[in-house]
């Protein structure tokens, strides 16, 4: 008779834990956007691509440039979009 209770009782603390936690917030957009620039910014300082823009999007295949003559900022913003794609798709997430 006391099994029951006992598992009742440990039944209902375990719900009433579960309900009063709080989910984690989303960071605010500012805050979201702040922290994907910094790792943007550190992405593109570890493969040496300081000096290039951040690209716009993430498309490799142009059709805007396509045909054309591959200038040094078109490969860098190429090789960012490739060697920082994680961090530049957080950052074009975080603008939105």
């Amino acid at each position: 008779m006391r099994l029951p209770t006992l598992v009742a009782a440990l039944v209902s603390i375990l719900v009433v834990a579960a309900c009063n936690q709080s989910p984690p917030g989303p960071l605010h957009k500012t805050d979201r956007v702040a922290k994907a620039e910094a790792s943007m910014a550190a992405c593109k300082k570890r493969v040496g691509l300081d000096d290039v823009a951040t690209p716009s999007g993430m498309v490799l295949d142009d059709p805007a440039t396509r045909g054309q003559e591959m200038t040094p900022e078109m490969a860098g913003q190429l090789r960012l979009k490739v060697q920082c794609a994680l961090e530049l798709n957080e950052l074009l997430a975080a603008r939105q």
